[in-house]
């Protein structure tokens, strides 16, 4: 499944927040190809990308260092 602009905003809208792999996995993407196309919302102010070591959601960043994106608007 290619991920859209629409796509990407429901997916992140329904879950809130979300690691950029499981973002990538979810679409059948690479992270960098994910990583880019979220950079659109992220430039929009509608997604918030937290950085492992910011991140207090419980993601589980100490077992899987990663990205994580929430939409914020």
């Amino acid at each position: 499944m290619a991920m859209t602009l629409t796509e990407a905003k429901a997916y992140l809208m329904d879950r809130r927040r979300a690691p950029l792999s499981d973002i990538a996995l979810h679409f059948d993407s690479s992270p960098e190809a994910a990583r880019q196309l979220l950079q659109h919302w992220v430039g929009k102010g509608r997604v918030r990308l937290i950085q492992c070591e910011a991140c207090k959601a419980g993601c589980a960043c100490a077992s899987r260092p990663d990205d994580v994106y929430e939409w914020v608007a």
